[in-house]
């Protein structure tokens, strides 16, 4: 069974010419951060109509070289970066977003970001109730992806749409994380 969400939900074309509106070139690591001997940028692509919150960041080591901003627009894209405190040490860590899908239904997701002084850079985007240690958790080398519950609305002329929320993550030291909103059939 769906959950029903509230408001007008864009389709399919009308959500997907706003975002190709929306598209920018992504941010690159300057070189104070690429001295690090661990770090990552990590940039987030909200693909959504609705906006992403961040509610909470975990480390396991490391530290933010530039945090992430506390609102991602929707159809829009954020950076941040995390590096090494000192030394040897490496870097792993995630947070914990939201998307106010209505006033009374969120989405809550974690993506999770590592760089660790032995192994490989790993990263994630996970469905969570709510810990930003979750992303850290599920981190791997090639990345994760997961997926909302189904959502059921009305576009502007009351149209039912279904639709869900898609996560993924691609590692690198650059990686990218996309938050998307995909129509779908429901019977």
């Amino acid at each position: 069974m769906a959950t029903h969400v509230t408001g007008v939900i864009l389709p399919a074309g009308a959500l997907a010419a706003a975002v190709a509106q929306s598209a920018v070139a992504l941010v690159d690591a300057d070189g104070s951060l690429k001295n690090k001997n661990h770090w990552m940028q990590c940039n987030v692509r909200n693909k959504t109509q609705f906006e992403m919150i961040l509610q909470d960041s975990y480390f396991d080591s490391g530290e933010y070289y530039n945090r992430p901003p506390q609102n991602i627009e929707k159809y829009s894209h954020g950076t941040f970066s995390a590096g090494s405190k000192w030394g040897f040490a490496g870097m792993s860590g995630g947070n914990w977003w939201k998307l106010n899908l209505d006033h009374d239904t969120a989405f809550k997701f974690s993506l999770g970001y590592t760089d660790p002084v032995s192994g490989d850079r790993k990263s994630s985007a996970v469905p969570t109730d709510g810990n930003a240690e979750d992303g850290y958790n599920a981190a791997t080398e090639r990345g994760t992806s997961g997926r909302s519950p189904v959502y059921r609305g009305a576009d502007k002329d009351g149209n039912e749409i279904y639709f869900v929320i898609e996560v993924t993550s691609v590692t690198g030291d650059r990686s990218t994380f996309t938050v998307r909103q995909e129509q779908i059939k429901w019977e």
